[in-house]
């Protein structure tokens, strides 16, 4: 399975990175598997708020990523 992260904002700067690819072995992958995941790789993540989105969706931690979908992780924003 081959996924795409977006990072916006402020973890940008965490991850040193707009954008990356990854193939996974995993083919049911709950967004909580990958949150941490993500957290073990990018230590300052679990100090930060952030929200995940699937395919421009805010979802739940519970949704299970599918093949070629793009995760984007992003910072808490205001409206105004």
């Amino acid at each position: 399975m081959t996924i795409t992260l977006k990072y916006f904002g402020l973890l940008v700067d965490i991850t040193q990175k707009k954008e990356e690819v990854f193939s996974v072995e995993e083919n049911n992958m709950s967004v909580s598997f990958l949150k941490s995941k993500m957290e073990t790789a990018y230590q300052e993540l679990k100090n930060t708020n952030y929200s995940i989105a699937v395919n421009q969706v805010m979802t739940s931690l519970d949704y299970n990523i599918k093949d070629q979908d793009v995760i984007a992780f992003l910072p808490p924003f205001a409206g105004g």
